[in-house]
């Protein structure tokens, strides 16, 4: 669909929403009683995605924010779960444990291990791909946010943030355990418990949980019941402590531990649930993190601390069971990463009337050791023996940035936000190459194929630096319909290929953005139903992409030019007393503009339409039940667009009974048991769960 309709068909849609809506909007809202429909609970909920208190629907920006409550209802567990209820938001799921975001066209490669949306726990940022499938923990809420947001916060996100606030704990002794079974061997448990160790002065949280599927695909290895079998622990401590009525400290810890095998992964061809994988095929992790903040209410300002620091292990192995590469025996990815931040924040008042300001500064290091990173070529038949190359490099990051924003108005009931950012990126790489015979562990003198001399070893390094403005125009044309503009500039810094003999070749360069974006926030008949639309436009030079240079090989390389241009709807309605219905779609328009042979071809991870439907009741008596509706427009996987993912859509169900105390539900996954695709790596494609059925209970204290 050309950018023209699209735009047409947004407007032919939103113009005349708008129109009622400012007819039916009234000064007076229904207060919350339980003999009266209710007030729909988003509109009164507050967010701090600008750094600020302030209602969601006050903030000139695409957000959604889904509730505690909201996320219990859908059976959101992870981060992933969460993508899928936003528009233009995909995830691609691969190898049992990496999960790829992209973000209205902008998406990621499990090989740079970087994501375009940064996810935030309590502060702690996670953007590796390792990462997505973060299991949720006693959360408050969840805040979205679509677009550059490099003048707020301390890491840089060229496509968007992921922000999950965890229930903060205080006076008030508050507790929830569950546990749940189903098909295909799946349980789990989880559960809180939230209290004062000192009366209004230090309060303590603790939570944790289980995950374990025994799998649905079946391995035709003896050795082997299910080779997508995996299992997943989660562990948080958090210290709260208010020493005087200014000052606020907060201590988390965190632990997160993933055991699984290859995935549910299958060579090209129709879905089938079983296959023969070796038993040794894995993608385990564990991610240690933690975060000291410290906040200071003063006369007119208020000063924030932020220190995170996080360690994480992986080890992937495939063998050649798994990766249908001609001659490729096994891949073996196991390394260490280790990265530590410091922001200082200070800004205005959140009940400033008139100008609210922030700025902060921000530093952060990162080191990457690459242990083992390794493609072993079945060689046997030639030379008597295979041959291991291996990568066993060190990368280094470091970013030094400053950035900050301010609002005023210029006439009645319009604003104008300006913001800047301004950060440098120096990046290292101590490179080598080594060839191993496999049944001696001697490292060769000769590569047997090219007859040069090995190991091959350089370092260099790499220095980036950018200026990131953002202008806002926000109009609050009543007290329930806002409009508002804005243009952002959005950047992802190059970087240096760890595969590649070749020093000079190594570099690749920065990829950046221009992104245009309108929108409009409207609540109608007096708060119970809400509209927000957005139209974007996103200018994009030197798109990374990734090129294979031999079997298991990838190195990095930049695209001339790409766009993308689409509409972001999101509607909720609560018109009977118990009765919620929601809704969320978006149009995507993604091209290379300049990439060779590969332009007016579609970016990876870039489906042209995304939908989310969902309807629940929840009775007086008790009663509760919903029911959700995914969809997924075409899907390409690779760039000559000759991988392809047909439409789709996804129905899920639940229905239980809710007491004071406690609760239980029988739940169904993917009820019409259909059969898709959700990531591809290394020639192979992860299959998407079959229909799953379970009961969950819960008990609360």
């Amino acid at each position: 669909m050309s950018f023209k309709k699209m735009l047409v068909a947004g407007l032919c849609f939103f113009l005349p929403q708008l129109y009622s809506g400012c007819l039916l909007a009234e000064d007076d809202v229904l207060e919350k009683d339980d003999g009266d429909i209710r007030v729909y609970e988003a509109s009164s909920i507050t967010v701090t995605a600008q750094k600020r208190e302030e209602s969601v629907q006050k903030v000139p920006a695409a957000i959604t924010a889904i509730t505690e409550t909201e996320l219990e209802d859908a059976g959101v567990e992870t981060i992933a779960d969460v993508i899928d209820m936003i528009p233009n938001l995909s995830v691609s799921k691969e190898l049992g444990g990496f999960s790829g975001v992209a973000i209205r066209g902008i998406g990621p490669s499990m090989f740079t291990r970087r994501s375009p949306v940064v996810i935030y726990v309590d502060g702690v940022p996670y953007d590796d791909v390792t990462q997505v499938d973060l299991e949720l923990l006693n959360v408050e809420r969840i805040e979205v946010l679509r677009g550059p947001q490099g003048t707020l916060y301390g890491k840089n996100a060229i496509g968007g943030v992921i922000n999950v606030i965890t229930r903060k704990p205080g006076n008030d002794w508050e507790g929830k355990a569950s546990v749940w079974a189903g098909e295909h061997e799946t349980y789990g448990m989880k559960g809180f418990v939230n209290g004062p160790v000192v009366t209004d002065r230090l309060f303590f949280s603790v939570s944790g949980k289980y995950t374990d599927v025994g799998g649905y695909m079946k391995n035709d290895h003896p050795d082997q019941e299910y080779f997508d079998a995996r299992s997943a622990a989660s562990l948080k401590g958090w210290l709260r402590w208010l020493p005087v009525e200014s000052i606020e400290v907060n201590l988390h810890a965190r632990v997160d531990g993933r055991d699984g095998g290859a995935g549910a992964s299958l060579a090209p061809g129709p879905v089938v649930f079983h296959g023969f994988m070796d038993p040794e095929d894995r993608n385990d992790s564990d991610v240690y993190s933690a975060a000291l903040d410290m906040y200071y209410q003063g006369k007119g300002f208020s000063l924030y601390s932020l220190t995170t620091y996080l360690y994480e292990k992986d080890d992937l192995c495939l063998s050649k069971t798994f990766v249908p590469v001609q001659g490729t025996d096994r891949i073996r990815e196991k390394s260490e990463h280790k990265g530590f931040t410091q922001e200082l924040r200070v800004q205005s008042p959140d009940d400033a009337s008139s100008i609210r300001w922030m700025g902060g500064l921000y530093y952060s290091t990162e080191n990457t050791n690459d242990e083992d990173y390794s493609t072993t070529l079945d060689t046997e038949g030639f030379f008597g023996y295979n041959v291991k190359y291996n990568w066993p490099g060190e990368r280094q990051e470091q970013t030094v940035a400053a950035f900050g924003q301010v609002t005023f108005p210029l006439v009645s009931a319009l604003d104008f936000t300006a913001g800047l950012r301004y950060e440098t990126i120096r990046k290292e790489l101590d490179y080598r190459r080594e060839v191993i015979r496999t049944d001696t562990g001697q490292q060769l003198p000769i590569d047997p194929f090219s007859g040069s001399a090995v190991p091959v070893s350089w370092s260099r390094d790499e220095d980036w630096g950018a200026f990131l403005p953002k202008g806002v125009l926000s109009w609050g044309l009543s007290e329930h319909v806002m409009l508002y503009g804005s243009v952002a500039r959005g950047y992802l810094a190059g970087g240096l290929n760890a595969w590649g003999d070749d020093k000079e070749a190594a570099k690749f360069d920065e990829q950046t953005s221009l992104n245009y974006e309108v929108g409009a926030k409207m609540t109608w008949l007096e708060g119970r139903v809400l509209l927000n639309a957005t139209l974007f436009y996103i200018d994009i030079e030197n798109m990374h992409v990734w090129n294979q240079t031999a079997p298991g090989v990838y190195v990095a390389s930049n695209a001339a030019k790409a766009h993308s241009q689409g509409v972001e709807v999101e509607a909720r309605a609560k018109l009977l007393q118990g009765l919620d219905i929601g809704a969320a779609f978006g149009l995507l328009d993604a091209k290379f503009d300049e990439y060779g042979d590969f332009k007016g071809n579609v970016p990876v991870l870039s489906p042209d339409w995304t939908a989310n439907f969902n309807v629940q009741y929840r009775h007086g008596s008790g009663l509760f039940v919903r029911m959700d509706a995914d969809g997924y427009g075409t899907t390409y996987y690779d760039d000559a667009n000759t991988i392809e993912r047909d439409p789709f859509g996804l129905v899920h169900a639940k229905i239980g009974y809710e007491a004071d105390s406690w609760d239980v539900y029988l739940y169904g996954n993917n009820l019409l048991d259909k059969e898709y695709f959700t990531g591809k790596s290394f020639g192979v494609f992860t299959v998407g769960e079959p229909r799953t059925v379970g009961m969950t209970a819960s008990v609360r204290m």
